[in-house]
């Protein structure tokens, strides 16, 4: 088991816990857990580094994150509660 913590500086109040990518059309994104915060709407990812695990922050969105889910070709979307909208994560 893999426990990962941070603090509630900055607006950060409740963490959301998300998923795994898996999808085929993002390489780059393999392996990546994702998890955000529901009042700041920081997105991190987490991913594992030889025998680490590295975190770090990878968008401040400013929505509310209430949920993550995936499909079935492995990708990866996130809920935002203030809006009712759910957006499909994407890299560059």
């Amino acid at each position: 088991m893999l426990v990962v913590e941070y603090d509630h500086t900055g607006g950060n109040c409740s963490i959301t816990g998300g998923s795994v990518y898996r999808g085929g059309l993002y390489p780059v994104l393999q392996g990546v857990y994702f998890y955000g915060d529901y009042c700041s709407g920081r997105i991190w990812g987490m991913k594992r580094v030889g025998s680490t695990f590295v975190a770090r922050l990878l968008l401040e969105t400013g929505m509310l994150i209430s949920t993550f889910g995936e499909d079935e070709a492995g990708n990866i979307y996130v809920a935002d509660h203030g809006t009712g909208k759910i957006y499909l994560i994407t890299s560059p």
